[in-house]
């Protein structure tokens, strides 16, 4: 309680303690008398206050002392109620001043701490730099270390020769090969897909081993910058080649033989100008339309597949490159033209077997020297067009080829000449699908007429009528593959072709006035012999004519070792394929082959 309250208190008590007496003897306290009566009066009012406490309890007198007594206990308790809210309050305020001093302190401490952080966060940051300093520095230093070993790398193991602002690079393989034929072809490891020994003839009778390294590749690429613009010049030889002294009796020499032999500038705005002997358009590409981007079978025979389209010939060509998704080329080409006839006109000129093609004997010209054979007299090269499209999924291909042939027959005492002029050509098509990362689907064809270079069976481009007018031959090429990757190291392959000759049947007579045979695929050709070992004395040469030529090979290919060396790979090749002729007097003749090829490869780093 307050003490204010307590005091107030105890007034109003002591107010109704001194008026009681004056209500218990009916008298206003108000109303004055005299001192002796109130005298006697009072007396008489405690005498019987006393008479009447005695009776009735406590007396006031004592009800007094016991609210003094009462109210000196609460001032104590008071009291010592104020002295314990001093200490209290000294308590807190000594509290007070130790939190103050304490968070003045932890104040001090953190700004110490902070200043210590502060410095020690500039240290980090200074450190820091320092570092980062040394890793630059260090970086810088490395790359210059490995420039240098670079520089000292190029130096003692050179990838590539530079030459007065040329870089040229050497490549190519080393191959030593092994093979079986079930029938005897003298072909080393080309086959002669249109020549496969018909049944019962000698060399089907007898097989065929080579062991053969004709087939290594050595090439040489030398590139260049002239500004913007890219100049690459490529060589590529193989040693399939023929000289009168090549032969497999003591040394096994063989010629090298031009294989490509080009030049070529890119220009940045995706013009490409190539010249010389390189794949014609004709040959598929693998992607857009470029020089050693080309589709070649990946096995070990050098004839490739029956139905493959290609020819490598010297060439002009001019490509364009529209944003990377579609190509287009137009190529001016050397051309040749083959022959295939049952009946050659008297004083026939102009094929690789007519006399004018012997004489002069330009060693230019010639096969060999002294040899019966050598090109056809051309008036025209060939033409080719190519598109190319990679809309986002797969490659795909267009292509036109045009031709023009000719002949003469030549004048003689009794009959003027006359020259012949006759136009071939077809169209292509090809695609290269990925049907999953590791599996490639390849299509490839082409169609028309005067076309059976361009195969890789060699059939004969025209046939003749009887006066000696040319006549392109119908033909259809085409070839379905699937190369599959299932490892980094192993790559394998299956192909199968097919070649159609078409037939341009004609007669004439002979001198003896009987009807005989001529054009292409007549049923009058004599094929009665194609299946003798001996052609009896007198008899009729085999006169057989190719109608359709098919091919199924499979192989692979496995890298025993791959890197900075080079590469090192294995690889064997199954093959078959069958040749059926025209039906003539006799029966249409077949023959087939199966060739196995193993061996090795070094390709060069």
């Amino acid at each position: 309680m307050p003490n204010s309250f307590r005091t107030a208190l105890v007034a109003c008590v002591l107010c109704l303690l001194s008026a009681f007496p004056y209500a218990a003897s009916g008298q206003s306290s108000l109303t004055p008398t005299p001192e002796k009566s109130k005298t006697a009066a009072s007396k008489k009012i405690v005498a019987k206050t006393k008479v009447v406490a005695k009776k009735n309890g406590p007396t006031v007198e004592e009800q007094l002392q016991q609210v003094s007594q009462q109210i000196k206990q609460q001032q104590e308790q008071i009291e010592l109620q104020q002295s314990q809210i001093q200490q209290l309050q000294q308590t807190n305020t000594q509290l007070q001043q130790q939190v103050q001093q304490q968070g003045q302190a932890f104040q001090t401490s953190v700004q110490t701490a902070t200043q210590q952080a502060a410095a020690a966060q500039e240290g980090v940051k200074s450190l820091n730099t320092t570092v980062t300093s040394l890793q630059t520095e260090t970086k810088v230093a490395s790359a210059a270390l490995m420039e240098n070993k670079k520089a000292v790398d190029a130096l003692e193991n050179p990838l590539a020769i530079h030459y007065k602002g040329l870089t040229i690079t050497p490549g190519g393989w080393i191959e030593s090969m092994f093979l079986v034929r079930g029938r005897n072809e003298n072909a080393d490891i080309t086959s002669s897909f249109a020549s496969a020994p018909f049944n019962g003839v000698a060399n089907s009778n007898l097989s065929e081993f080579r062991a053969s390294a004709r087939g290594s590749r050595p090439i040489v690429v030398a590139t260049s910058m002239v500004g913007s613009t890219k100049l690459t010049g490529y060589l590529e030889m193989d040693f399939l080649g023929q000289a009168p002294t090549s032969n497999q009796v003591e040394t096994n020499s063989f010629v090298p033989r031009q294989r490509q032999l080009w030049m070529q500038a890119e220009f940045k705005n995706g013009v490409t100008l190539t010249a010389g002997q390189f794949w014609s358009l004709m040959t598929t590409d693998r992607k857009g339309i470029a020089t050693r981007s080309e589709f070649i079978p990946t096995g070990s025979e050098g004839s490739y597949v029956v139905g493959y389209s290609f020819v490598r010939q010297n060439a002009v060509r001019i490509t364009k490159n529209f944003s990377n998704k579609t190509w287009a080329a137009f190529e001016v080409a050397n051309s040749e033209t083959t022959l295939g006839t049952s009946y050659t006109p008297a004083n026939l000129m102009g094929f690789n077997t007519s006399s004018n093609a012997g004489s002069p004997n330009g060693s230019t010209l010639n096969y060999l020297a002294g040899s019966t054979n050598g090109f056809s007299t051309n008036l025209a090269p060939d033409f080719i067009g190519k598109v190319a499209f990679e809309p986002g999924y797969g490659h795909f291909e267009i292509k036109a080829l045009g031709r023009i042939f000719r002949d003469r027959i030549a004048t003689t005492s009794t009959l003027p000449g006359v020259t012949n002029v006759s136009e071939g050509g077809g169209i292509g098509w090809a695609a290269i699908l990925p049907i999953t990362k590791k599996a490639d689907f390849v299509f490839e064809g082409l169609g028309g007429k005067g076309i059976g270079r361009y195969g890789a069976s060699n059939t004969p481009d025209v046939t003749l009528k009887p006066n000696g007018q040319i006549v392109p031959l119908t033909e259809v090429h085409s070839l379905v593959g699937l190369e599959l990757h299932p490892k980094t190291k192993l790559d394998m392959y299956f192909y199968g072709g097919d070649e159609y000759v078409g037939a341009s049947r004609y007669t004439t007579v002979n001198s003896s006035g009987a009807t005989i045979a001529a054009g292409y695929g007549s049923p009058l050709v004599n094929n009665t012999n194609c299946n003798l070992e001996v052609i009896p004395e007198g008899g009729a040469a085999c006169g057989a004519q190719n109608k359709n030529l098919y091919d199924a090979t499979g192989g692979f290919w496995y890298r025993i070792y791959k890197g900075p060396f080079g590469t090192f790979q294995y690889g064997a090749q199954l093959e078959y394929f069958h040749r059926v002729a025209w039906a003539g007097v006799g029966g249409a003749p077949t023959g087939d082959d199966v060739v196995g090829l193993t061996g090795f490869r070094f390709y060069l780093p």
